[in-house]
């Protein structure tokens, strides 16, 4: 495992936060998957459906997504098509690194903008789930969260790109 230069305190402290989001996007998986094999096994077995189930599996896969999302960007877990290095000299694909990732911190940003405006909506609006009533305000604070954290992993990234260093997360070689 490579160390993180001292110089560069906000990307271990990104890179921390991120690992954290992401063991407990883990649990929430583990939870879904046993919420599944619970709701199947009542279903079919049982002949006693479980009508909360789609509520919980709902707001679970928020979670899921959006405090994985920040590590799936750092690690490059992500599906990626690279033709524009195929043909382009070094020098274009780090210019169109930098331009398309900026381009993603604006839009992740504006997402968690508006994930913020529609949980204080949905706050002052008393939304929730169908089911239960789960309210809906805190995973839209989890989607403007887990965006922010993107934006951050973005930034970081864009910055390395312009400087020309690699863009994978050096605590993962």
């Amino acid at each position: 495992m490579l160390l993180v230069p001292s110089d560069r305190p906000i990307e271990s402290i990104v890179r921390k936060s991120v690992r954290h989001l992401a063991i407990l996007a883990g649990v929430t998986l583990l939870f879904l998957m046993l919420l599944t094999v619970y709701a199947v096994v009542m279903r079919y077995i049982f002949n006693a459906p479980i009508l909360w189930a789609l509520d919980y599996g709902r707001m679970g896969l928020v979670v899921l997504v959006f405090f994985g999302l920040g590590y799936c960007g750092l690690t490059g877990g992500h599906i990626a098509v690279d033709f524009i290095g195929v043909f382009a000299s070094p020098r274009i694909v780090q210019i169109s690194d930098v331009i398309v990732r900026s381009a993603c911190v604006v839009l992740i940003g504006l997402m968690a903008w508006q994930g913020l405006q529609q949980g204080l909506d949905a706050f002052e609006m008393g939304e929730g789930t169908n089911e239960l009533e789960i309210p809906l305000f805190p995973f839209f604070g989890v989607v403007a969260f887990g965006s922010i954290i993107y934006c951050f992993v973005l930034m970081i990234q864009v910055c390395r790109a312009a400087r020309g260093d690699n863009l994978d997360d050096p605590g993962e070689s």
